[in-house]
């Protein structure tokens, strides 16, 4: 088991503290003890070099916020094309539905989250089969960790959690968050492909144990309220989290939402939710955003 906190996801979902492993959790951080840093240095410092400010860090993160403005849309993806491949070489895979002016890149699996809670399959029968595709044309990526979806890890097989490893400008390298931004493949296969198709507004499925609810970053508000208004049109669980006043370090929401301008919806389902709830909230919210767009 890694000093990252990247546990199994059945863990993790207690909410349990882990003082036998040297960590206390606090929200999004991770504390590292003092003993645990001695047993390190004593078995060679690997683990040393996370944990210090890192200038390289701050270069990475100007020259892949440049790289993503300067460089040129490409042609649309067939069905099921690979992106790029995991720390395990599992294939990213994704596709492109529908033709129609709002682009949204809609991105599954970034925390290992389980099948029922990414509904592809009714995604790409509402796309192909309804006048939807005339209005949007959706990248889907059906798992951004596919390799924590295989272990049933929330980070992906280098013990680092993929949405702290983004270079936004408050990114901070850490055991959890990786040496640099956009050290692990995952993320960036991910971030050389958004930055070619160039969204006008980035869908992610998550979860959480509140859920089901819908946050955003950047100026997503119009957005969430559109989405909201459908999915709680199915399902009256549905509700919109205004902006909590604070960012997460080297989250997907930091680097494209708040750094770059590009609205980003985080759709929280409950982790327990039925996939027919889930896929029919998604359906009327995907719906609504196409019809007022």
């Amino acid at each position: 088991m890694a000093l990252s906190g990247c546990l199994d996801r059945r863990y993790i979902r207690t909410g349990a503290r882990r003082p036998w492993l040297g960590f206390d959790d606090e929200g999004d951080k991770t504390h590292l003890k003092p003993w645990v840093l001695v047993i390190a240095f004593l078995a060679g410092g690997a683990v040393v070099p996370f944990l210090g400010p890192d200038s390289s860090s701050a270069r990475s993160v100007s020259a892949a916020v440049a790289d993503f403005v300067n460089r040129p849309g490409e042609d649309g993806l067939g069905g099921g094309a690979g992106i790029g491949r995991s720390v395990e070489g599992r294939t990213l895979k994704a596709e492109d539905l529908g033709h129609g002016p709002l682009r949204v890149y809609v991105v599954g699996g970034v925390h290992g989250e389980p099948p029922a809670l990414r509904p592809l399959g009714e995604l790409r029968s509402l796309m192909k089969g309804s006048s939807i595709a005339s209005q949007m044309t959706v990248r889907l990526l059906e798992d951004l960790n596919p390799d924590g979806t295989a272990r049933g890890l929330f980070c992906n097989a280098n013990q680092v959690d993929i949405d702290r490893n983004f270079p936004s400008k408050d990114f901070k390298p850490s055991l959890r968050h990786g040496l640099s931004p956009l050290s692990e493949p995952e993320t960036e296969a991910f971030w050389r492909d958004v930055r070619s198709f160039r969204p006008d507004l980035v869908v992610v499925l998550q979860s959480a144990m509140a859920g089901p609810f819908l946050d955003g970053d950047g100026p997503s508000d119009a957005y969430g309220m559109q989405f909201v208004s459908g999915a709680s049109s199915v399902d009256d669980r549905w509700t919109l989290l205004g902006d909590e006043g604070y960012a997460f370090s080297g989250s997907m929401g930091s680097a494209l939402g708040n750094d770059l301008g590009i609205p980003v919806l985080n759709l929280r389902f409950r982790r327990d939710q039925d996939a027919k709830s889930v896929a029919e909230a998604l359906k009327a919210g995907l719906s609504t955003l196409a019809a007022r767009s």
